[in-house]
């Protein structure tokens, strides 16, 4: 099992290197000729899309210059075009360096995913704009961050049932399970990797259901029109 930046699994899933992984929405339906998609497993929701913040702008009538964001292929990128197609100055880096770079001044603005939502505003940073709030308001769908991808030839019944089972057992084991999280995760504040857990993971994670594929859907139409677009 490895443990990667979103960027370096988006890379990873089109040269079919996991069995099992996970990928950005924006992308997954390029991946559909070597994996099949799960309904279940998913970051989706209706309040937690990525952030687009500033230590000097903090309006949107603000001209936005060099612009940081988690990568190419992200989700995150796709909103960020989404809401502001009209900047093309940006910069990709992995997520956990974004909000140091703003505060450093290597770009006017970051778009931040993850924990970063929870703590910008201790560290100085000013909201210009919340772009999964901006989704929900121009499409009324959920906003598909990440989905878990499968092998075509593995069985995908099989993977939903542990992974749901999987679920079950987090939502009633949160202290046996905070130890092993906090290894892994780039904030060791308990309170805020808690926030993060109960944002992230809901009722769409065990299965999004008809709003899920909705939403896939239109983000895949209107990402490759923006493609045709450029």
């Amino acid at each position: 099992m490895s443990y990667l930046d979103i960027q370096e699994l988006n890379e990873s899933a089109f040269g079919g290197e996991y069995d099992i992984i996970k990928v950005s929405a924006a992308i997954a339906d390029e991946l559909m000729d070597i994996y099949n998609l799960l309904s279940c497993g998913a970051a989706m929701g209706l309040d937690c899309g990525p952030i687009l913040v500033s230590k000097s702008i903090s309006s949107l009538s603000e001209p936005l210059k060099t612009v940081a964001i988690p990568g190419k292929n992200t989700t995150a990128n796709f909103l960020f075009n989404y809401a502001y197609p009209q900047v093309k100055d940006k910069m990709y880096m992995n997520f956990s360096t974004i909000e140091q770079a703003v505060l450093d001044n290597q770009c006017s603005a970051g778009v931040l995913i993850h924990e970063g939502r929870f703590t910008y505003e201790e560290k100085g940073l000013h909201l210009i704009s919340d772009l999964g709030t901006y989704w929900v308001e121009k499409t009324g769908l959920p906003i598909p961050l990440g989905v878990i991808l499968v092998k075509k030839e593995i069985n995908v019944k099989d993977i939903e049932d542990i992974i749901r089972s999987s679920i079950r057992y987090a939502e009633s084991h949160h202290n046996e399970l905070m130890p092993y999280i906090l290894k892994y995760s780039n904030e060791l504040n308990e309170n805020v990797v808690k926030r993060h857990i109960s944002l992230y993971v809901n009722d769409l994670s065990k299965d999004f259901g008809r709003p899920g594929r909705d939403s896939l859907e239109f983000l895949w139409k209107i990402k490759n029109k923006l493609e045709e677009d450029e």
